[in-house]
């Protein structure tokens, strides 16, 4: 079993190499405009990082609820169909749901559970080679800084993205989805020994924790 000083040293430690990555980058002291070199660099930690995140994200989720059963949401009786009315027309305004102003203007920083990959292909290529060159634009700090707050605030609050993937994992199981599986995390040298050690040992400790997935008792 995962103990809760365990998920929270972690989280601990990944905060702290956030905040230097970001002092090194230029982030923090503001003293001169962050270089493209630096922004990459402090890119591929983040990403590292956020790798990390979403790998205890599971263990916590294991721990949160094993069993978590997907649920068919219960229609009110105001929302279902008048009598009278078919199937294929559209109920009167009264009935039809509506949005809460708060929650449609709202803007808290997303965080997706899982890497969005996309492939690059030979056309991507050709159209990269045919773009005329230009001179280096400057870095773009606003996306790192919003980047580097929404990661920062999800490793001092993660209990929200835990229940999220707890719902996550419980929807894959009932659908009779194979157990997901943790490859080993490349480029652990660059990180420091207490990290590389988390992450090593985080395969082994995903796979015990979904030890049970097919499990129908």
């Amino acid at each position: 079993m995962i103990t809760d000083g365990f998920i929270r040293d972690s989280f601990d430690a990944m905060i702290g190499a956030l905040e230097s990555a970001a002092e090194r980058a230029g982030l923090i002291t503001r003293h001169a405009p962050v270089t493209r070199a630096a922004a990459r660099r402090f890119m591929s930690r983040l990403r590292q990082l956020e790798t990390l995140l979403r790998r205890l994200l599971v263990l916590m989720a294991a721990e949160l609820s094993a069993d978590l059963e997907i649920k068919a949401p219960v229609i009110p009786e105001a929302a279902k169909p008048l009598s009278g009315t078919s199937s294929n027309q559209t109920a009167s305004s009264e009935t039809a749901p509506r949005t809460h102003p708060e929650r449609a203007r709202s803007t808290r920083p997303a965080f997706p559970l899982l890497r969005i990959l996309r492939p690059y292909t030979a056309e991507d290529a050709a159209r990269l080679s045919a773009l005329p060159r230009r001179p280096p634009r400057p870095v773009d700090e606003t996306l790192l800084v919003h980047r580097y707050c929404t990661l920062l605030k999800h490793l001092q609050h993660p209990e929200r993205l835990a229940r999220r993937m707890a719902r996550h994992l419980a929807r894959l199981r009932t659908a009779g989805e194979i157990r997901p599986t943790c490859l080993p995390q490349p480029g652990l040298h660059r990180l420091s020994a207490e990290l590389g050690a988390l992450a090593a040992c985080l395969p082994a400790l995903i796979a015990a924790a979904l030890s049970d997935w097919y499990d129908t008792g």
